[in-house]
């Protein structure tokens, strides 16, 4: 019998919501053996899990090689939070609208008309990319080499030749954490106007310390092109799959930000938030024992049918600003508005476009995190 869950499959990612139906079904707390992993799968459980997170911890995971905002606990973490939340709030990251707008206008004047096109190479890969790379203040000289490492972290395109060995992936976690420092160290002494040399500047000023810069330097520096790269092809998947929903969007466009959500829970762009036990936790008539790593599954508690009544229907129109997607409470994704940022300039434009497009081409990665396409090729 094959296992339920197979991060190495094709078919698994393929038909990764009715594996999530089994698991809610029939093993609402499952171990996977090949991951040493528990997955919980309920909406509930997993809400109560992110809202009352004593006895577990973000640090000690599969997650944890690079210290970052998401693998922090206790002072750490809150002093990081509490001195970089009002810097993406909504109202502050809407001033970065005029610069998501400009390059989304340059992208897709590029773009034919008509005919077969690579919306995944051309446009959804590229704003989060360009976008990034000027909020940060990236160096153009080491932008290509960014983009490399990200494409391998976010997971594996079945049809690459690329290795996806574990120490393959730990050499590319080394090359980014060893970029991320020496970008902070140039902002020390060459400051300019982007959000790193602020942070720079927040560390000179006593608020940060070098460890705490460099925690969300890695955060912003993966997290912030992944999570929306994977928004944007997700939507764009579910709009061409959905065409009653994609219509009643190009004649009502004020139902954009419920749509946004919407994409958020049905295919949302991190599967789940790892975490390590320091306690035993019983769930459902199970032990998970203290030191177990436990994923708290985000995607399967969105289409829980208990939370979500028909869950694998895609209605814009739902009331669906619950949903887990992005977490919830103390660990609740600080850079939310910067995707919903791009999100909200990016559909309407794609929809202007090509109003009537069509997918002719699309893959899911392999990952065990994520949830994003490796291809995604339209016809207009």
């Amino acid at each position: 019998m094959n296992a339920i869950v197979d991060v190495q499959s094709t078919d698994y990612h393929n038909n990764i919501y009715n594996r999530y139906t089994t698991l809610r079904d029939d093993h609402p707390v499952y171990f996977d053996a090949n991951r040493n992993i528990w997955m919980i799968t309920r909406y509930d459980d997993v809400r109560h899990l992110l809202r009352h997170p004593k006895g577990t911890i973000n640090a000690e995971t599969g997650h944890s090689y690079i210290p970052s905002l998401a693998t922090t606990d206790g002072d750490l973490h809150n002093t990081i939070r509490k001195e970089i939340i009002p810097e993406f709030s909504r109202g502050v990251v809407e001033r970065l609208s005029p610069m998501v707008e400009s390059i989304l206008d340059e992208l897709f004047a590029n773009l034919p008309s008509s005919g077969e096109i690579d919306l995944y190479s051309e446009v959804i890969l590229r704003l989060p990319q360009l976008f990034m790379t000027r909020f940060l203040g990236f160096p153009e000289s080491k932008a290509d080499h960014w983009y490399e490492i990200g494409e391998i972290l976010m997971g594996t395109d079945p049809e690459s030749n690329k290795e996806a060995e574990p120490e393959v992936a730990l050499r590319v976690l080394d090359d980014f954490a060893a970029m991320i420092d020496q970008v902070l160290e140039e902002k020390r002494h060459k400051p300019g106007d982007d959000h790193l040399s602020w942070l720079v500047s927040r560390e000179a000023a006593g608020a940060l310390t070098a460890e705490e810069t460099r925690i969300f330097a890695n955060c912003l520096g993966f997290a912030g092109v992944d999570t929306t790269i994977n928004l944007l092809g997700n939507g764009t998947g579910l709009l061409a799959r959905f065409g009653g929903q994609r219509q009643k969007l190009i004649e009502n466009p004020s139902l954009l930000d419920g749509a946004i959500e919407e994409m958020f829970r049905m295919e949302p762009p991190v599967q789940g938030l790892p975490r390590r036990l320091t306690e035993d936790l019983e769930l459902h008539g199970t032990v998970i024992p203290s030191g177990s790593e436990i994923s708290l599954v985000f995607a399967a508690a969105n289409h829980d049918p208990n939370h979500y009544p028909n869950p694998e229907t895609f209605d814009i129109e739902r009331a669906s600003k619950d949903h887990l997607a992005l977490g919830f409470g103390l660990h609740k994704c600080i850079g939310q508005h910067v995707a919903r940022l791009e999100a909200r300039a990016y559909f309407p434009r794609l929809l202007a476009h090509y109003p009537n497009f069509e997918m002719v081409e699309s893959r899911w990665r392999m990952s065990h995190w994520a949830r994003g396409y490796a291809a995604l090729k339209i016809r207009a």
